[in-house]
């Protein structure tokens, strides 16, 4: 068997998916905080009175922004369940084995 196709143990799968839901979210906090800098500079921007045009340009960036924070959270959703679905199936393994 390759090393690819070798069955993991759950404390490596369990290791793996944490390493995934950390990374997750910190991509999570980093667009957060792109959303809330890009909000500050379109508040300023109208503030200003810049033009249409600048302002759209901030916004499609925001949405942009939002379209992509909201695909890290249903990740990390997916992830969260994956975890807690691997603890449901250890824990039918280890009542099943007694």
């Amino acid at each position: 068997m390759t090393q690819e196709n070798k069955p993991k143990t759950f404390e490596e799968i369990d290791a793996r998916l944490h390493e995934d839901l950390k990374k997750i979210n910190g991509e999570i906090e980093e667009i957060e905080n792109h959303l809330q800098l890009g909000q500050d500079l379109l508040e300023k921007q109208i503030g200003e009175n810049a033009t249409p045009d600048v302002i759209e340009k901030y916004r499609k960036g925001l949405d942009e922004l939002q379209k992509g924070l909201e695909m890290f959270l249903g990740i990390k959703d997916e992830i969260q369940s994956t975890i807690a679905k691997l603890y449901d199936t250890k824990a039918q393994a280890d009542e099943h084995i007694k």
